[in-house]
């Protein structure tokens, strides 16, 4: 006897069907075996699957299991399998009816979970990529193990069941416990978009003085932009660099689900109460490029995924070994990360802001518009193709010791926050992208240029051997420092504000 059951293939953050058959048969010796391109997790679900059904009460049957995951290609990896092996085998040895003796049928139901040796039921990674596969697919529901049910009730019209162990699978599967509601009626799949999720967690009235610093916080987090801060120790740079996390709005609907089903596929724990807060990742200087962007043989997110419609925050930025920096290029250009194998390519979405921090230096330098002093050697350590991609360019000085003595100055956390929502609901008018993002037409269309503004920009960017691709963040940024102001137009006045932001990068 033949039973189907229907799981799921693991690539990037999206979830393939993967069609599990177990053939029960009375010629061969007692044995279990699997195939389809098993790993070693897989291959060793065979003893706890067999373990796990004795101790749940069950008999095992004394015939030849052959178990098949299908498309045999592809390779399957990890303990999600166990579930699913296991009710085939509790469907094709009869212990679950089948549909026509009153039973559910089983392939209709896609199930994943890690068994215990005791029968109970473990959550497993890419939960949520599983339950939009039987969404898409117009699959009956899924079945995992409870501690993933509010994670795979994240998507709505699906109904959830979340089973403690095999006794409560097999009651299930034979019909004898009702089918739940849809997500959307019986857990907490919807969030509050305008639920504002924070205690602060750093004031920036708290910070003394470096108050272009704050301004440029300000304009990163209305468009969108990668910021830079560059100074000597103790001048602010990560206390700014963290507080601007503070600033940003909400998740949406749609960016909780993406950024859950990176946390997901990456295996980190469900929090409800923190679904609509945005990311904040600080990989360590020792990160390596999988690390940091995502690889391995069956890849998985890195850090840049994992802050995701958040921050990361890249402390001591020339610390960061060569091909690690190397690596960001790809993200901080088109907000996405492609890892290419021999058994495939996958995506992973990286639309972040990036905050880097690094210390001046004594040594050879190179003076900044300003005065300040960059040394040089930093800046080729972080390399011409990365820096040319931050969109703000700050030079902190240190803060004289007086100046904490003073009372705290500058506008607080919550009131910058207003006019970053402010001038995000402004901006949302006209583009639902962020301005960091725009490119093209609608760049051209959202940042419309007199002729003499535009020819004064060009030769600006001429002047100080700007790149092209400086011409087009030099635009997106006086767009958001336009939005701040509530100007539709963008006016001279905001250009060479931004243009004041490009000081790494001169020529």
């Amino acid at each position: 006897m033949i039973s189907r059951v229907t799981s799921f293939i693991l690539q990037g953050v999206r979830a393939e069907t993967c069609r599990i058959e177990v053939d029960l048969s009375p010629h061969g010796l007692p044995t279990m075996g699997i195939v389809g391109l098993p790993d070693a997790a897989v291959r060793e679900s065979a003893e706890r699957v067999r373990t796990a059904i004795r101790n749940a009460g069950f008999s095992w049957p004394r015939s030849r299991l052959t178990v098949n995951l299908a498309p045999a290609d592809v390779r399957k990896e990890g303990p999600v399998y166990d579930l699913p092996i296991a009710a085939g085998v509790l469907a094709a040895s009869g212990v679950i009816r089948s549909a026509s003796a009153g039973g559910r049928r089983v392939e209709d139901w896609p199930m994943a979970g890690e068994l215990a040796l005791d029968g109970t039921i473990r959550p497993v990674r890419g939960v949520l990529a599983l339950a939009e596969l039987a969404s898409r697919t117009h699959a009956a529901g899924v079945i995992v193990a409870t501690a993933s049910a509010s994670e795979a009730r994240l998507v709505s019209d699906l109904p959830v069941v979340g089973v403690d162990d095999l006794r409560g699978l097999a009651s299930f599967l034979d019909g004898l416990d009702p089918v739940p509601t849809s997500a959307e009626e019986t857990g907490p799949s919807t969030v509050d978009p305008h639920d504002r999720h924070r205690p602060t967690t750093l004031d920036l009235s708290s910070i003394r003085g470096q108050s272009v610093a704050k301004r440029a916080v300000e304009i990163a987090a209305v468009g969108g932009h990668n910021l830079l801060l560059v100074g000597p120790p103790g001048c602010g740079k990560t206390m700014i660099a963290r507080g601007l996390v503070d600033l940003l709005p909400p998740l949406g609907r749609e960016e909780i689900l993406e950024v859950q089903a990176v946390r997901s596929a990456a295996g980190l724990p469900f929090d409800a109460a923190t679904l609509s807060r945005p990311g904040f990742r600080t990989p360590h200087h020792t990160s390596s490029p999988a690390a940091l962007v995502g690889g391995g043989s069956n890849p998985r997110p890195g850090e840049v995924s994992l802050a995701h419609h958040g921050i990361l925050m890249l402390d001591e930025l020339p610390e960061f070994s060569a091909a690690a920096i190397d690596a960001l290029r790809e993200p901080l250009e088109d907000g996405v990360v492609t890892v290419a194998r021999a058994a495939g390519t996958v995506r992973f979405p990286a639309s972040v802001v990036v905050v880097a921090t690094m210390n001046g230096s004594r040594g050879r330098v190179a003076e900044a518009s300003s005065g300040d002093r960059v040394d040089r050697r930093v800046l080729e350590r972080i390399g011409a193709a990365v820096l040319d991609r931050f969109d703000l360019h700050v030079i902190m000085r240190a803060t004289p010791v007086s100046a904490f003595l003073d009372p705290p100055d500058g506008p607080s956390t919550e009131a910058v926050r207003r006019r970053v929502d402010s001038a995000r609901g402004f901006g949302a008018t006209r583009s639902e992208r962020l301005n960091a993002r725009l490119s093209g037409e609608p760049l051209d269309a959202a940042c419309a240029l007199d002729r003499r503004s535009l020819h004064r920009l060009a030769k600006m960017v001429e002047e100080l051997g700007l790149s092209g691709r400086a011409f087009d963040r030099i635009r997106r940024v006086a767009r958001s420092i336009a939005d701040l102001d509530g100007s539709d137009p963008v006016r001279p006045v905001h250009l060479e504000e931004a243009v004041g932001y490009r000081v790494l990068d001169r020529g």
